[in-house]
């Protein structure tokens, strides 16, 4: 079990090694201004620490080299959970106030702030028990007894609930003690249900990322001696069905639209009604628009590349067989990222005009067009290095380093005009399909098979 942890860390060092240096920027930070909201960059530290790097190997079918391995089940779910939240936790609380006493070093008339750090070191292991939970729930298996089957969804959307729910409700949450206590109640009944399902994991179980449901699957042949019968057809041999509508790039256009653009109204009616239930009211100072929007238009981005466009590329190889030009699959594939964000831009702007008023209705139209740059940014990217780990690193640097600039210049520059947002995204998105059309005639990594990161999960980022 000891070297299964230590694996763990070896392999994600260099992400792990990414967030504690951040860890420790931000007890420096924290010291230097008290006032700092700290909860959006603490959940983003507490999510790339934890089993959002287990939900990567379980994936790319780390259960095939374990079952071989002469460990337990047991051993194996304890392993990760030990790897995932004790241990990151306590090692982030130390860089945390490591990172403290450095500022306090620097400036010794400025007081360490003992109670927001350890605020942030509880909400660092809310955040990584649940998001254990949430990862490890799905190696349950769904197809068992009813009510299994009906724990198993409450579970697992309840942890879905309490992490990507947490990123809106807990700001400023420790400045309030009802927000808190709901965070850390949450989080300890979350943590202790990951590490009682972690002692009962039962690998035979976890088929969903085997190959099969409820089997291992390690690839031998079926010496049972069972042959399979061919499938008999109803249908004639010279009675050919056609089939009705429309084929080809338009209908995986107008597929991927519609589902994206549903998908992105319920994530903004969801950010929507939790902002709705902190303030009681829809917003209406300045202040607090430009807060939100630009976290709101990011995320619909982030959305898109890791939910929609990578299970795209999975099949790239495929699409460039297809009699059509690199310019043209260049175009298609920028256009699958960024039709529903253009669509859903003006919604949420008429949304915010209508309870707003025009001024903020601007700076959201602005905000879901700016976000157009690095969105499609991110695309020529993954389509560039879809096959490496560190593509998914590099495209969140991407999306973050788009929120600090965009808030740099709404301090800087309040209510910028569209030209400047039209000429950022102009040129982004020159550059983007460039980029992609280089990389689709020049590169072989658009001829290679890629790898299936979602395994066999219906959401995941699978074929």
């Amino acid at each position: 079990m000891k070297r299964l942890i230590l694996d763990h860390f070896r392999r994600w060092w260099w992400v792990l090694a990414s967030c504690a240096a951040l860890e420790f920027g931000l007890g420096f930070s924290i010291t230097a201004d008290p006032k700092m909201p700290f909860e959006f960059w603490a959940f983003l530290l507490a999510l790339w620490t934890g089993a959002t790097l287990l939900s990567f190997d379980l994936k790319n079918g780390v259960l095939h080299a374990l079952a071989t391995l002469p460990l337990t089940s047991r051993q194996i779910g304890r392993g990760w959970w030990l790897a995932t939240v004790p241990i990151p936790a306590i090692v982030l609380a130390a860089l945390l106030f490591l990172g403290a006493e450095t500022y306090y070093h620097v400036q010794p008339n400025q007081a360490v702030r003992a109670d927001r750090l350890a605020m942030v070191s509880l909400f660092n292991l809310a955040w990584l028990g649940i998001s254990f939970t949430m990862v490890f729930n799905t190696t349950r298996g769904f197809y068992v007894k009813t009510w299994r089957f009906i724990g198993n969804t409450f579970i697992s959307l309840l942890t879905v609930l309490a992490f990507f729910g947490s990123m809106a409700f807990a700001t400023n949450a420790s400045k309030s003690p009802l927000k808190s206590a709901v965070l850390l109640g949450l989080g300890a009944v979350l943590t202790a249900v990951g590490w009682l399902r972690a002692e009962r994991f039962e690998l035979g179980r976890a088929g969903i990322y085997l190959g099969r449901v409820g089997q291992i699957d390690m690839g031998r042949p079926d010496h049972s001696g069972v042959h399979l019968t061919p499938l008999k057809t109803n249908v004639r041999s010279d009675h050919h069905l056609v089939p009705c509508g429309f084929g080809g790039m338009p209908f995986l256009i107008s597929s991927t639209f519609v589902s994206a653009f549903l998908n992105l109204v319920a994530m903004v009616a969801l950010m929507a009604l939790v902002w709705l239930y902190q303030d009681q009211a829809m917003p209406r100072s300045w202040n607090r628009v430009i807060g939100l929007v630009p976290m709101g238009s990011v995320m619909c981005g982030w959305f898109i590349i890791f939910y929609r466009f990578i299970p795209l590329l999975r099949q790239l190889r495929f699409l460039r067989t297809l009699p059509v030009s690199a310019t043209r699959l260049a175009f298609v594939m920028l256009a699958t990222v960024l039709l529903p964000l253009i669509a859903i831009g003006p919604v949420v702007a008429g949304v915010a005009g209508l309870f707003l008023g025009t001024s903020e209705a601007l700076t959201v139209l602005n905000s879901f067009t700016l976000v157009l740059a690095p969105t499609a940014l991110c695309m020529s990217f993954a389509v560039w290095r879809s096959d490496e780990k560190g593509v998914y690193a590099l495209l969140l640097l991407i999306m973050i380093g788009f929120l600090l600039g965009f808030m740099r210049l709404q301090t800087h520059y309040p209510g910028h005009p569209f030209n400047l947002a039209g000429s950022v995204m102009g040129i982004c998105l020159l550059l983007a399909f460039l980029l992609t059309c280089l990389v689709i005639r020049r590169s072989s990594r658009a001829y290679h098979v890629q790898a299936n990161a979602g395994g066999n999960l219906p959401w995941g980022s699978g074929r």
